[in-house]
């Protein structure tokens, strides 16, 4: 676009409008004849001046960029209204896309959570879809995301079994992209034999488990580091789960005597307080699978969401521990990073099957 000092500074000293010294003013067809030159001739400049700055004549150009004799200096200065999507250099001429000042959104892959443990999350015994299963769902629904679900909890596997199972190659390929990993496992650990033994009463700080105690901590510790020795994320997720009851419970729990009962609780809640002090310690997410099933006192009769078998949760039961993680990563704020903000020409991303 020209500058619009451009006509003036063309002119020249021909285009001055004052009389010339020599000039007489009775001599009519001279005074006549020289304002008719002096038009054509700064009509003449103006014109190859355009033509210079438009790239037409470009030997005009070269001499008014360099500020060549009778044409003064152009300034490759911007002008103003260049758009923010495009730089223009003025002295080519040419037109470039400008680095865009955001990076389109990238459609997020699916998150992964993997379930390890023994037959309470592997849900083997229960011919049902376990909580492993459900929280992979039910975080699909909350995150509006998809969830892929990778369970390789074993039943009967002790927290020994568990550390060992982090270098198989499928279960290490499995945490390589876990965002949640849930673990639940110590129960099998224990001689239950004692479980009624009042020599062994009170749980807590009883000879009868404390080595039993010591090397379920450390057992867990070393599953942790072994899953952050996997998946270097800052962000995943591990969450810890305790028992309800770490043998029989019910009416089958019952059967046993009050002995029985008694004891089994008294190392159940052990065994849940040092799950939590890994979890802490290890900045984990500790998951409380006792109050579901026994309440808070632990009077609540857990028979209606156990297996026949008194020892394993049945369909119900694992709602209620699904139930549980769930409350603890939204408690712990797990869910929102994970979560995709929902609005107009973004649905709902379908939940995982």
């Amino acid at each position: 676009m020209p500058r619009r000092d451009r006509p003036d500074a063309a002119a020249g000293p021909s285009s001055r409008r004052s009389g010339r010294p020599g000039a007489h003013r009775g001599d009519r067809s001279t005074f006549r004849a020289r304002p008719h030159h002096v038009l054509v001739t700064l009509l003449g400049v103006v014109v190859l001046v355009a033509l210079a700055v438009s790239g037409v004549v470009p030997g005009l150009r070269t001499l008014s960029s360099a500020g060549g004799p009778g044409l003064p200096t152009t300034s490759a200065a911007p002008s103003s209204a260049t758009t923010p999507t495009t730089s223009t250099s003025r002295s080519s001429g040419t037109t470039t896309p400008a680095a865009p000042t955001t990076s389109p959104a990238v459609p997020p892959g699916p998150l992964t959570v993997v379930g390890l443990g023994d037959s309470v999350p592997s849900a083997e015994t229960c011919g049902c879809v376990g909580y492993v299963e459900q929280v992979g769902t039910q975080l699909a629904d909350l995150t509006h995301r998809s969830w892929v679900v990778h369970n390789d909890a074993t039943g009967g596997w002790t927290t020994a079994d568990v550390a060992d199972d982090l270098g198989s190659a499928s279960t290490q390929a499995h945490l390589s992209s876990a965002d949640l990993v849930l673990v639940e496992v110590g129960a099998n650990d224990f001689n239950l034999d004692r479980v009624d033994d009042q020599g062994c009463f009170p749980a807590a700080g009883s000879s009868c488990w404390a080595s039993t105690i010591t090397g379920l901590h450390d057992g867990l510790v070393r599953i942790i580091q072994g899953i952050h020795s996997i998946d270097h994320r800052p962000d995943l997720r591990i969450a810890l789960l305790g028992y309800w009851n770490v043998t029989v419970d019910g009416q089958v729990g019952r059967r046993l005597g009050e002995a029985f009962v008694l004891g089994s609780d008294e190392l159940t809640r052990l065994v849940n307080t040092t799950v939590d002090q890994v979890a802490t310690a290890t900045g984990s997410v500790y998951v409380d699978a006792y109050t579901p099933l026994k309440g808070v006192s632990g009077t609540r009769d857990p028979t209606a969401d156990l297996l026949d078998d008194g020892d394993h949760p049945n369909a119900t039961g694992h709602v209620l521990l699904a139930n549980a993680v769930l409350d603890e990563l939204r408690t712990s704020g797990s869910l929102g990073p994970w979560t995709l903000p929902v609005g107009p020409g973004r649905p709902p991303t379908p939940s995982a099957g």
